[in-house]
């Protein structure tokens, strides 16, 4: 099973490639909307205390995709 890794994703939050492959088959792991070398997520925008104060899911889904 190979492991596949892109530079362009965000990190993984835990210890695992962003897909691996085993034959023709493909298994991708959940990517999350936030920004690489970051824990910013696009379209949030967050109060002092850490809370959610508003968001934009457009630009989460953009994000994604």
């Amino acid at each position: 099973m190979d492991a596949i890794n892109s530079s362009r994703a965000p990190e993984p939050v835990g210890a695992y490639p962003h897909a691996r492959r085993l034959g023709n088959l493909l298994f991708l792991s959940g990517v999350g909307p936030r920004e690489r070398g970051t824990k910013k997520i696009p379209g949030v925008e967050l109060n002092d205390d850490g809370t959610i104060k508003s968001y934009d899911i457009e630009a989460q889904c953009h994000s994604v995709f």
